[in-house]
């Protein structure tokens, strides 16, 4: 059994630190910075407050329930119409 009894080598472990510097992306950074809106946060959570309570004022969803069963009453007429000329509802 010395036959699979091989060595394999220890992967090498590298410490790599990149040391690019990117000017546009500074750039872009400092500008941000200048016309950013600190009150960003509070505004953005006021908006999706307002989705929020528009959301569940709506009643079940009631075009979507009125659609569905509209189409299931229309599959049930098909059903009954196909049943019917095949002779189960002599």
């Amino acid at each position: 059994m010395g036959f699979f009894n091989f060595h394999l080598p220890k992967s090498n472990k590298f410490d790599y630190t990149p040391r690019y510097y990117d000017e546009r992306k500074e750039r872009l950074e400092e500008i941000k910075k200048k016309y950013d809106n600190p009150d960003r946060k509070i505004i953005e959570e006021r908006i999706r407050g307002q989705f929020q309570r528009k959301a569940t004022k709506r009643p079940f969803m009631s075009g979507v329930l009125i659609r569905f069963l509209l189409i299931l009453g229309i599959l049930l007429v098909i059903t009954y119409v196909i049943f019917y000329y095949m002779g189960f509802f002599s």
